[in-house]
């Protein structure tokens, strides 16, 4: 009696559903969507280290507006922070001076402010697109636009990844 309930407990596990395949893409989406949920591996972080790599004139200081709904989240801000020195930038015109004068005593160096345009996100979790722009601050560069971009990151089966990056037409 035992080995018959061993055969009938084998024979449900291994019995399928009559949709067939549908509980494993649930399962395979579940497994990606939790494989794809690291910290320091966000699509928001590699959609901003993605810009900062293809921006050109290349920026080697980053700002970002804050307070603003262009500023940018807290792991695009983490991305800036690991490529070079980051500041907030805004408030009221003493706060951008005082900034502005930080930025002039350290050096010449290129510095960008990343504005952040929007993140879409698929209904399956599986796909973010940011939308990326930004102006230089200060020094020969001061007042130039830089590319817009939309980037997406896409969840393979254990990462997100860059899948595009794109320059946005200016309208």
């Amino acid at each position: 009696m035992p080995l018959a309930l061993l055969t009938l407990a084998i024979l449900m596990a291994c019995g399928g559903d009559s949709k067939g395949t549908a509980g494993t893409v649930v399962a395979d989406a579940s497994a990606k969507s939790k494989a794809c949920n690291r910290g320091d591996t966000t699509a928001t972080y590699l959609a901003f280290r993605e810009y900062i790599k293809t921006t050109v004139p290349t920026p080697q200081r980053f700002l970002t507006a804050a307070g603003t709904d262009s500023a940018a989240p807290d792991d695009g801000f983490r991305a800036m922070q690991d490529k070079g020195p980051s500041y907030f930038y805004g408030g009221d015109s003493v706060a951008k001076r005082k900034i502005r004068e930080k930025l002039a005593s350290v050096g010449p160096y290129a510095s960008l402010l990343i504005v952040h345009r929007g993140t879409t996100t698929t209904t399956s979790g599986d796909t973010v697109t940011v939308h990326l722009g930004g102006h230089y601050i200060g020094g020969d560069l001061e007042g130039k636009t830089a590319m817009s971009k939309t980037i997406v990151v896409v969840c393979s089966t254990d990462a997100w990844k860059v899948a595009s990056a794109s320059d946005e037409k200016t309208p």
